[in-house]
């Protein structure tokens, strides 16, 4: 089938592809084998060079995710140890809090009791001021024996008294110095420094005798100035 179309003329066989051309009529026609053109198929995608460059890609993102996930978990471990140092820090201050507490209510407790036991010092400071007298003026004197002072223990109503918070072992041998040196003998206040307990000595020649004002118990404290 020949097409004429602006004066060029087109020679098919009816199948593709086109394979011979006649321009400007027979005077000036030129005719041309056209090479066939034959498609391989063949996309970027298939080279080698782009095959490596994808694979190495890949790799890189596949370290660069190993990297990230090994220094998250380093960063956990450093968080969670922090936390755990804040924890026990916290643990600490709250024991340290604790224990102030604590002391701060001992100091309390002993300030309460000093200041009743200045109280009770000041209430009895007459009564020493008063046996001091006594002593001064030459009307006291230790006891002649142990049976005088056994006797005299019989007729002293200190070990009646009851004792409360209010009245303890201190006001018991306060009490029993000042009956005993208004009665012209010496019996002195002291303090057991073992324990802290308060009673009473009675000197009888070159020995001492320990009297407990609240159940007249005697025992030989002291003998010669040697303690038994």
């Amino acid at each position: 089938m020949a097409a004429i179309v602006n004066n060029r003329e087109y020679y098919r066989t009816g199948s593709l592809p086109l394979q011979k051309v006649s321009i400007y009529g027979e005077a000036g026609s030129r005719d041309r084998n056209l090479p066939t053109i034959k498609a391989t198929g063949v996309g970027w995608t298939n080279t080698r060079t782009v095959r490596i460059a994808i694979i190495c890609l890949l790799f890189a993102v596949a370290l660069t995710g190993c990297y990230a996930y090994s220094e998250h978990t380093k960063m956990q471990a450093v968080t969670s140890e922090h936390n755990q140092a804040v924890a026990s820090y916290s643990q600490s201050v709250a024991v340290l809090i604790k224990q102030n507490n604590d002391l701060n209510n001992e100091l309390a407790s002993v300030n309460s009791g000093l200041s009743s036991s200045n109280s009770k010092l000041t209430t009895t400071e007459s009564a020493t001021a008063g046996a001091s007298t006594y002593g001064a003026s030459g009307q006291a004197s230790e006891f002649a024996s142990y049976d005088a002072l056994i006797a005299w223990l019989k007729t002293d109503d200190t070990h009646e008294q009851v004792y409360t918070s209010t009245f303890e072992c201190v006001d018991f041998a306060f009490m029993m110095s000042e009956h005993a040196i208004k009665d012209g003998y010496w019996i002195f206040p002291a303090v057991d420094l073992a324990s802290g307990h308060m009673q009473c000595i009675a000197p009888i020649g070159n020995d001492l005798y320990a009297i407990e004002p609240q159940n007249n118990a005697v025992s030989l404290w002291a003998v010669n100035g040697d303690k038994q």
